[in-house]
């Protein structure tokens, strides 16, 4: 499937999996779902996928972005809770292992390492040892890549480092049950998230804060 079907997926299977109960954590859980559904494709074995990993990247940046901007501007706590689960050693560690990780990545085949759940699981404990609290958002953005790149035509290794590769062979990547994928992805995230209460009442005091500014 394309990237920005991966995105959305990966932010509605984590919402309605975990079911966040704080404001922190849906922000910063829906950016590390986000990140872990279209990770898996910064691999690249052409000049085409290498442009797709590109894009990967890019939307990678601009959830972890956007959590920040609104971290920063709001002050929803995330960054206390991320203090209070870490610190700044296990940061550094848990960052570096994390872009290493990314780089071997994007040097293999494409569905080979990071198609498989040796590659689920190396990243997932990065983001454990990162932020415990959204390790598993994560994880679940990962697992529903790795899950509906499976209906796809190519096969993908997800037992890396075993060569065999597996798919149900059900569907196009750019066909129309990507496009059912991407809307369902986008209609769930943004229903789940518009009907939590702390969210509505965040966008209330947003709402009040930019009127008096």
């Amino acid at each position: 499937m394309l990237g920005r079907t991966h995105f959305f997926v990966g932010m509605a299977a984590a919402l309605i999996t975990l079911r966040p109960e704080s404001l922190p954590v849906v922000v910063a859980g829906t950016g590390a779902a986000a990140i872990g559904g279209v990770i898996s494709d910064i691999d690249s074995g052409t000049s085409t996928a290498h442009k797709e990993a590109d894009k990967i990247v890019m939307a990678a940046t601009l959830a972890l972005g956007a959590v920040i901007i609104i971290e920063y501007n709001f002050h929803i706590g995330i960054y206390r809770r991320l203090l209070a689960d870490s610190n700044i050693y296990r940061i550094i560690t848990g960052s570096a292992a994390f872009l290493l990780l990314c780089v071997f990545g994007m040097r293999q085949p494409h569905r080979s390492f990071m198609h498989s759940l040796l590659a689920l699981f190396l990243f997932s404990s990065c983001v454990g040892i990162i932020f415990p609290e959204v390790a598993p958002y994560f994880a679940i953005g990962y697992v529903s890549h790795l899950i509906i790149d499976l209906l796809n035509r190519k096969r993908e290794k997800i037992l890396w480092p075993m060569k065999k590769g597996y798919s149900f062979n059900l569907c196009s990547s750019k066909g129309y049950v990507n496009k059912l994928m991407m809307a369902a992805g986008i209609f769930i995230s943004a229903i789940y998230i518009s009907t939590l209460p702390y969210v509505q009442e965040a966008y209330a005091t947003m709402l009040a804060v930019l009127r008096l500014n």
